[in-house]
C-alpha cells in the first residue's frame, strides 16, 4: 500500500506577483503572463510529486465567483468585496435571467491538456450553482430555487463542452470535474436545493468522474445525507483546519479525523479526498504528522478509497509555503504503511 495513495491539489494556488499585479488589466500581455504562470505552476506541482495536477493552480481565474459570473448573462456587478485572504472580487446582482453566454474554462483546460503529458492527471474545478446562488443578490427571480436551477443549467452546458474538449484530446479515462461548493451547508434547510443543483449540473453527462469540494462545514453529515443518491463519485473535504498539530494516533490528537467514520458509514461506495494540510496557516505540517492523520482516517475507511489533498485551495499561502505543504503531503504517503 505504501505510496499508492493518490495526491491531488484542490484548485487554486497563489499567483506569481508578476501576474497578480496585472491580471485585471487584461489584454494580450496578461494572457501571455497567465500561460507563463500556468507553466511554472505545473512545474512546481510536478516537483512535489502530485499525482493530479488540476488545472495548474487556476492561473486563468481571478476568483471563483467572479470568473464564472463574468461569462453569464443577467448579472450586474456593483463593486468589490473582500475575500478571506484579503483579495477583492466583484459581487453581482441577478437582474435578468441567468444563462451561459461564453465558456468558463475551455481555454484553461485546452491549454493544460496541450502542456501536460497524456499520462498526467488533470481535474477541472467549477464553482457550483448553489454557491453562485448564495453569493449573488437576487433581484430577478421569485425565489432562490429558480435562480439556482438556471445557474445549474449554465454549469451543465459548460461541463458538456469541457467533456468534448477532453474527448478530442484522446486522453484515457474520464474527465475529472470537481464542483466547488463552499456554501454547501450554510443553510441546512436548503440541502434539498443543493442536491437538485448537483443533479441538474451533471445530469446525463457520461465519461466524467464527478466530485464535490466543501470546506469548513459545521456538519458534513448534512452533506452525506443530502447527496447520497446523486451521481457524485467522491467528496474532497477539509479536516486539517480542525485538527491539532500534535503527532500521534489518539482521539485527542486526531479529533477532526474521527468524523471519517461518518463518511464511511454514510457513503460506502465513494472516495474521500482527505484534507491533510491546513491552508490557513503558514506552519508546514511534517510528513510524520500528515502520516498520522492518514493512519487515523484509515481506521475507519479503506485506504483504497482515500485520496490526499490540502483542505482547500492554497492561494491563501505564499507559493513557497504552498510548495512545501504539497511536498510534505506527497512524502507522507510514502510513510503510510496501510
Amino acid at each position: 500500500m505504501t505510496g499508492d495513495l493518490i495526491t491531488q491539489e484542490i484548485g487554486s494556488f497563489r499567483k506569481p506577483e508578476y501576474l497578480s499585479t496585472k491580471f485585471r488589466k487584461g489584454g494580450k500581455e496578461v494572457h501571455e503572463l497567465i500561460r507563463r504562470a500556468t507553466d511554472e505552476t505545473l512545474g512546481l506541482f510536478r516537483k512535489t510529486g502530485l499525482n493530479n495536477l488540476g488545472v495548474g493552480g487556476e492561473m486563468f481565474r481571478w476568483e471563483m465567483y467572479e470568473h464564472l459570473a463574468e461569462h453569464l448573462s443577467g448579472i450586474k456587478f456593483h463593486g468589490f468585496v473582500r475575500s478571506f485572504d484579503n483579495r477583492y472580487f466583484r459581487k453581482g446582482s441577478v437582474v435578468s435571467q441567468v444563462s451561459r453566454i461564453s465558456p468558463f474554462h475551455s481555454d484553461e483546460l485546452q491549454y493544460v491538456l496541450e502542456n501536460t503529458d497524456r499520462k498526467e492527471q488533470v481535474k477541472v474545478p467549477i464553482t457550483g450553482a448553489y454557491t453562485m446562488t448564495d453569493w449573488s443578490f437576487n433581484e430577478r427571480y421569485p425565489g432562490r430555487y429558480d435562480l439556482a436551477m438556471d445557474f445549474s443549467d449554465a454549469i451543465h452546458s459548460e461541463i458538456v463542452e469541457l467533456k468534448e474538449i477532453w474527448r478530442r484530446s484522446g486522453r484515457d479515462g474520464p474527465l475529472q470535474v470537481q464542483i466547488d461548493e463552499p456554501a454547501a451547508t450554510t443553510h441546512p434547510a436548503e440541502m434539498d436545493m443543493l442536491r437538485d443543483t448537483v443533479e441538474r449540473s451533471i445530469e446525463g453527462i457520461q465519461g466524467c468522474e464527478f466530485s464535490i469540494h466543501v470546506c469548513y462545514s459545521t456538519d458534513y453529515r448534512l452533506l452525506y445525507k443530502a447527496l447520497a443518491d446523486t451521481g457524485l463519485h467522491g467528496y474532497n473535504l477539509e479536516f486539517a483546519n480542525r485538527d491539532t498539530l500534535s503527532p500521534g494516533l489518539s482521539p485527542d490528537s486526531r479529533p477532526a479525523y474521527q468524523e471519517v467514520s461518518d463518511f464511511a458509514d454514510a457513503l460506502p461506495d465513494r472516495f474521500l479526498g482527505l484534507g491533510v494540510t491546513d491552508v490557513h496557516i503558514d506552519h508546514v505540517e511534517s510528513p510524520e504528522l500528515i502520516r498520522d492523520r492518514i493512519e487515523y482516517a484509515s481506521k475507519f475507511l479503506d485506504p483504497g478509497r482515500i485520496r490526499l489533498n490540502p483542505d482547500c485551495g492554497l492561494r491563501t499561502r505564499s507559493r513557497d509555503t504552498g510548495l512545501k505543504k504539497l511536498e510534505n503531503m506527497t512524502r507522507a504517503r510514502w510513510l503510510f504503511t496501510g
